[in-house]
């Protein structure tokens, strides 16, 4: 099979957000062609290997994600492999997020939670990744001119408060991370977790907490409400989107460029952090 120039564009975009729907795929991939038609292409790419069709979405929507034959002929990077029909749609909520705030340039950079895990893994084995918080995602913003790294964690539930304890105690090593930043599904969940985090935090302590409506970032991105402490600002008033808004996986905390060996080193570097914590962090 020979794969077109949009199969390889496809099969990229698979690779760095790991999981999307057959309507996220048409808006991103195959803008103004039928869904049907959209089908007929991933059908054919399922067929010859290089996509994964993955089922259990309300409605009988379909997700996909790449497999490895098929980030061999275009990122040569390593697909995430496992996903749980329990935490779809919140895969899928993620994805949502994502492509708002790299669309309209807000999200400087974005390493996946699968990249970060990986990482994670190789540098310090499987056994000791047991019971480890890994966010969402790290995203890369700019802030005053200065480019930073916020933690994401898209929350559509709550969790127990010794699960949050375990979750913000880990943060309080994230000595590289200027925030972290939850994407709610209501306002009373988000003003639950920030009463959680002031019991564990000074409001100068670093990292800063945050927190948004999910709805309302995929919503406007550039415009939606980021609840700080007794504060709240405008995300597009604070964080200054790129002049492009083309997706650049650079990497985060400043680090310029947009080659695949930079996100490489963001991913080390992270890792790099995390093997030199104390090991009550850990």
């Amino acid at each position: 099979m020979i794969l077109t120039q949009r199969d390889k564009k496809l099969l990229t975009q698979l690779s760095r957000y790991a999981l999307m729907t057959t309507k996220q795929i048409q808006k991103e991939v195959f803008r103004g062609i039928a869904i049907t038609t959209v089908l007929r292409r991933l059908r054919i790419l399922e067929n010859a290997g290089y996509v994964q069709r993955i089922e259990g979405l309300a409605n009988a929507e379909k997700a996909w994600t790449v497999t490895m034959k098929g980030c061999e002929g275009t990122t040569g990077r390593i697909p995430k492999r496992n996903f749980n029909r329990s935490t779809l749609p919140h895969d899928v909520r993620l994805t949502d997020l994502r492509l708002a705030l790299e669309g309209h340039g807000l999200a400087h950079s974005w390493i996946a939670e699968h990249e970060i895990r990986s990482q994670m893994a190789r540098s310090h084995g499987i056994s000791r990744m047991q019971g480890r918080n890994v966010p969402d995602g790290l995203m890369g913003i700019e802030y005053e001119g200065v480019k930073h790294s916020i933690a994401i964690e898209l929350e559509l539930s709550f969790k127990n408060q010794g699960r949050y304890k375990s979750i913000f105690a880990n943060y309080r090593y994230k000595s590289n991370l200027w925030g972290v930043w939850y994407l709610v599904q209501t306002k009373s969940l988000g003003r639950h977790i920030d009463q959680l985090w002031r019991k564990c935090y000074r409001k100068t302590q670093s990292p800063y907490f945050m927190w948004s409506l999910a709805d309302d970032v995929i919503a406007k991105p550039l415009n939606a409400t980021v609840y700080c402490y007794d504060d709240s600002f405008q995300t597009g008033e604070v964080w200054s989107p790129k002049v492009s808004t083309t997706p650049a996986h650079e990497a985060a905390q400043g680090v310029s460029g947009q080659n695949e060996e930079k996100i490489e080193n963001q991913i080390a570097l992270t890792a790099r952090i995390e093997k030199e914590l104390p090991a009550k962090a850990i």
